[in-house]
Parts: structure tokens; sequence; C-alpha cells
């Protein structure tokens, strides 16, 4: 663990920096989703098996980077348990954050004509109409990516990047990572959409200073998400 006053020592700057690009780009890669979108039935064979395993392997070296990094050079405890005033922000971050992609949604679907068209928000039809992909969809969409990416972008980066009187800016610059990486048009209506997420995930994480509180924001939102997908292609 890096202590506070040594973020910008410069025997440390270029290792954390580096350690910072690989994790970035291992989030960005997305590889770990590519073995479900070749599994073409429900049936247990050695195809399936494969991929399967090839799924839960990347998050397995994934997770443990990440997890290897934040302890390494991060501020916080891993293991710290939430308190009732830590569930009482990541609730309020949670809301706040959904009410205002909702009332961002109404506006641009009565002045630009529904920019934002579920369909090409996350992913295709066909990954839910077969079980076993959808699944792994859920495990990894739900579940193991929130927990991955709260740890590089909001406990890792807030925590080597940024000193505490310049947490304001990590924020910042969480929302645009956030942004970048999630956009689905390559516009800027569709970067704000998401950039706003970013930016509760992190001003939650530097409220409670606790990486499971960002974690548990992002797995409820993300739970939401693939709910409100999933009703729209069958009803």
């Amino acid at each position: 663990m890096v202590r506070n006053s040594d973020t910008w020592r410069s025997d440390h700057l270029l290792k954390r920096g580096f350690i910072g690009f690989c994790l970035i780009c291992m989030v960005a890669s997305s590889i770990q989703f590519i073995p479900v979108q070749y599994i073409q039935s429900n049936q247990v064979n050695v195809n399936n098996v494969t991929l399967t395993i090839e799924f839960f392997g990347a998050y397995i070296i994934m997770l443990n980077f990440a997890v290897y990094a934040y302890r390494r050079y991060g501020n916080g405890n891993i293991f710290k348990m939430l308190s009732l005033k830590d569930y009482q922000l990541t609730a309020f971050a949670t809301v706040m954050s959904f009410l205002i992609a909702q009332a961002y949604i109404f506006m641009f679907d009565i002045f630009f004509q529904n920019r934002f068209r579920i369909e090409a928000i996350h992913f295709s039809k066909d990954l839910y109409n077969n079980t076993w992909s959808l699944i792994l969809l859920v495990l990894g969409f739900v579940f193991l990516s929130p927990i991955l990416e709260e740890l590089v972008f909001r406990a890792y980066i807030l925590d080597v990047a940024f000193s505490d009187k310049w947490r304001w800016l990590g924020e910042i610059v969480s929302a645009l990572f956030y942004g970048l990486f999630h956009m689905r048009y390559h516009n800027l209506f569709s970067f704000i959409f998401f950039a706003q997420y970013g930016f509760w995930m992190a001003w939650l994480y530097n409220q409670t200073r606790n990486v499971k509180a960002a974690i548990l924001m992002h797995i409820v939102l993300n739970a939401v998400t693939i709910s409100i997908i999933g009703y729209y292609y069958y009803h």
C-alpha cells in the first residue's frame, strides 16, 4: 500500500503508470466476453465447456491483477465492510444517476428523435435467446465486470493518481473514462449519457472510501439495465 504522501514519488511513478495503463487496456478490451459470442447451443459439449472455461479464466486473471494492483498501490482496504451511511450514500448515488439518465433519454427522445435506441445499448437479442450464453452474460455483466471495473477505474485510479485535494478532478476523469468506454454512438450525446454514471460512482467512492459501495452501485445499475433490455426484447 502506498501512502498518500508517496503519490508522486518518482521511483513509483513509472511503475504505477504502467500498471494503470495495463489495467485500463485490459478492461477496455472486453476480451472476457468474446467466448460468450461463440456459444451456439444449450448443449453440454466440448465447445461450450471450453468457451465457458475461457470466460471464467479471463475473469480470474483480470480480477487477480486488479486486486493485486489495488492492494499494492491503493490506500483503501478491500475487505472493509459497508456502514449504514455507506449504504445510504450508495442508494442516493444510484437513484440520482438513474433519474438523470432517464431525464436525459426523455429529453433527447423529444428533441433529437430517440438517439438512445435500446437495441444499441449493450447486447444483441441472440445472446438472450441462448440460455447458456445468457447465464454467462448475467454473471459477467451484472456481477464480475462491476467488480473489475470499480477496482480499476474507481479504486486504483482515484487512489493512485489523485491526492486528497485533487479528488474532485478524479471524479471528472472517472466520468471521462466511463463515457468513452461505454458510449455506443460515438458522439457527444451518448458520451454524456454514460459519463454521468462514472461521475456518480467516483463521487460515491470518494465519499465512502470503500470500493464495495461503488461495486454495489454498479451491480444494481447493470442489473436494471439488463432487465430493461430483456423486457424490451420479449414484450
